[in-house]
């Protein structure tokens, strides 16, 4: 669906839902038929479809909370398969970068055998969910959004006026996550902090997105901005999870007698990298605060 060359919010909002809706089920098609990225890219519908009706509450006649969690629940059954798949091919690299002489033991074969079994249950239950009526309901709730669109007064009002006010929402959330990291010291409760900083930046990345065909240029790089601290706090998540990987393999390797060399210095560079993102991600967010959107009216 196109938008109009002076779209009103809701024109921009509707456009987006249909396009979202629309590759939910070009992808559903793809993990049925056994496609190895069509869970990661249909989470991603599904998240940004998520965002959307978040973002754009305001200018709904009705709480879309309901909808919003049903997504939710989508994206979450997604992520079980998709998560494996992503720790796999991380620490499957790591593991072939080590010298020959530091890997003792047959650790590659140990962490495939494990992670593509959680991968392959993970597949399952996501076919599973997708013979859901639950997913059925899910997708004809949203085709009757797409349709009806219900919207207030402010759905009709120019989309370059609106978005600025629901973009600085989305920005003063993230900021409130970030300063809530920064006063956490080291450790799990850190770690979750910036994570859920992540899923802020995620949320405010596809917010612009959104608002792109309203605002142009300002959106973009507002997108990017965010999209880059996602990334430096995405690489930082994804040290959490391999690293407790690692520690729970390393801990039952010994118990069977196993030499557990390779993995725990596999931990330590996992570390590092943690540090290393963190670093980034400071780098990134002062570039998201560098960024100012402005009501923008259709010319």
């Amino acid at each position: 669906m196109t938008v109009e060359r002076h779209p009103t919010a809701a024109d921009v909002v509707r456009a987006h839902l249909a396009e979202n809706v629309a590759r939910l089920h070009e992808e559903e098609a793809r993990v049925r038929s056994g496609e190895t990225s069509g869970v990661h890219k249909m989470r991603i519908a599904a998240r940004r479809l998520r965002t959307s009706l978040r973002t754009c509450q305001p200018l709904f006649e009705q709480s879309t909370d309901a909808l919003s969690d049903e997504l939710r629940w989508l994206g979450r059954a997604l992520s079980v398969a998709r998560d494996a798949q992503v720790l796999r091919e991380r620490l499957r690299d790591l593991v072939s970068a080590q010298p020959p002489d530091l890997v003792m033991g047959p650790v590659d074969v140990l962490i495939d055998d494990e992670l593509s079994a959680a991968e392959q249950r993970g597949r399952a239950h996501a076919l599973v969910v997708l013979g859901d009526s639950r997913y059925r309901r899910l997708l004809d709730d949203l085709d009757a959004l797409v349709r009806d669109l219900p919207m207030t007064g402010e759905g009709a009002r120019p989309a370059g006026d609106v978005f600025p006010g629901l973009l600085r929402r989305d920005t003063k959330r993230l900021r409130r996550a970030v300063r809530a990291a920064r006063e956490v010291e080291s450790g799990e409760a850190h770690d979750a902090a910036l994570h859920n900083a992540r899923k802020k930046a995620k949320r405010l990345r596809y917010a612009a997105e959104l608002a792109v065909p309203a605002l142009g240029e300002p959106a973009e790089k507002l997108a990017s901005a965010a999209e880059e601290v996602q990334e430096a706090l995405g690489e930082h998540q994804d040290t959490v999870m391999s690293r407790r990987f690692l520690r729970e393999l390393g801990a039952r390797t010994h118990l069977d007698g196993m030499n557990g060399f390779t993995l725990g210095r596999l931990h330590v560079i996992e570390e590092a990298r943690a540090a290393a993102a963190t670093e980034d991600f400071e780098h990134a967010w002062a570039h998201v605060e560098a960024c100012r959107i402005r009501t923008r009216r259709a010319s």
